[in-house]
């Protein structure tokens, strides 16, 4: 998925200089205009020609040019708007996608066998179908020990094999061990999963509204319904946040007909996305943390506005921003800040300082650890208790 490859010499002879203060001018007279943007892209060519010629060291065009356009972004000081190098932005693409490369498994260091216990796999993954099980402990790839290493350099192991068998020996609780052939590849990992809890609440936990996320969420709700539950929760608990569009078909499953996403340009423009009167008339609640990021405190907020939900948990960071990515010729891409955007209520989550939840809950470090390697259990989780008690309030 990376990008095509460009020039190594970005600067090479007067003509060459000259061919780069043409390309740079183009874009640049476009976004500033004029003779300053003539000036700015003549400065930038006479830099990279005083490195090409005067820099006693080694120096790569490519790295000093994607070094220049990484700062030209920080200096907007947008916590949300960054530059990828075409590694950078295909990685950021499988991210998006919710494509990971491995064996799909979580881990956490064992102090029994001093290996990796596994304490996630993803369904349908690499190691789920190789009959790798949570529990068990890696010790081994390919025949390199791991015991005592560390999870840099179990990742690195595995990742040496993508595209094949990675042959990983794991030790039961027992300390018996065995070896396993998993393919090491990319796989798509879902970002929601769901069930019943107390025989009649549906749990519905979103890691994530990247590709195929909201899809995915309207599916659990309404197979939770068709089980009979009589009321939802809903988990984004360090959810990151995705894309506005994936949001927005959630939303618009579960609220009646309304505004649901208000957003502004830079020239003030406004565009709102709507509801249609098709709804989820079930009492809700959300969970979040101070890790519910954009779209899953933006999620919250807008079932809460609409007094569709009440809110458990902690208070979020607030943003008020939403990205559009442009992808560069030479595979590598600007993740910028474009438009502002509103609450259907019309709240600036930003200017209020994020999300303040009805009733406050916290973990404390003990649970936070399990929550984090997937063992903590609904019923033990303050959080998740706190939003139930919440849907008779």
């Amino acid at each position: 998925m990376k990008g095509p490859s460009y020039n190594k010499n970005l600067v090479v002879g007067a003509a060459c200089a000259l061919c780069g203060v043409l390309a740079a001018f183009v874009v640049l007279i476009v976004g500033f205009g004029g003779f300053r943007g003539f000036a700015r892209a003549a400065k930038f060519a006479h830099v990279m020609r005083i490195i090409r010629t005067q820099f006693v060291g080694e120096s790569d065009p490519d790295a000093v040019t994607d070094a220049a356009l990484a700062s030209a972004i920080a200096s907007l000081d947008d916590g949300w708007s960054y530059y990828m190098d075409a590694e950078s932005y295909a990685d950021y693409q499988d991210y998006s996608a919710n494509l990971y490369q491995g064996i799909g498994v979580s881990v956490t260091a064992d102090q029994a066998s001093g290996g990796f216990l596994i304490v996630t796999i993803e369904k349908d993954g690499p190691a789920h179908k190789a009959g790798l099980a949570v529990g068990e402990a890696i010790v081994a790839v390919d025949g390199v020990s791991v015991v005592g290493g560390t999870t840099d350099e179990l990742h690195a192991l595995i990742q040496a094999d993508y595209g094949k068998d990675a042959l990983i020996t794991v030790q039961s609780p027992e300390g018996e061990q065995r070896d396993v052939p998993v393919s090491c590849q990319t796989f798509y990992q879902e970002p929601v999963s769901y069930q019943v809890l107390d025989g009649h609440i549906g749990y519905v936990d979103i890691d994530n509204f990247h590709d195929g996320a909201g899809q995915s969420a309207i599916d659990a709700v309404d197979a939770l319904i068709d089980q009979g539950v009589d009321s939802l929760v809903f988990d984004v608990r360090d959810d990151p946040g995705g894309q506005v569009k994936e949001m927005v078909a959630l939303l618009d499953h579960l609220l009646p007909e309304g505004d649901l996403f208000i957003r502004t340009d830079k020239k003030g423009r406004e565009a709102v996305e709507t509801s249609d009167a098709a709804c989820v008339e079930l009492p809700m609640a959300v969970v979040v943390n101070h890790d519910s990021y954009s779209a899953a405190e933006f999620f919250a907020a807008a079932l809460r506005d609409y007094d569709w939900a009440k809110i458990a948990g902690e208070a979020t960071t607030g943003k008020a921003r939403s990205q559009v990515t442009y992808t560069l010729w030479d595979g590598s891409a600007v993740h910028l800040s474009k438009y502002s955007y509103l609450t259907p209520g019309r709240t600036d989550l930003y200017a209020a300082g994020g999300l303040v939840p009805d009733v406050e809950a916290s973990l404390d470090e003990e649970q936070t650890t399990l929550y984090r390697t997937g063992w903590l259990e609904p019923e033990d989780d303050p959080q998740v208790q706190a939003a139930i008690g919440l849907l008779d309030a």
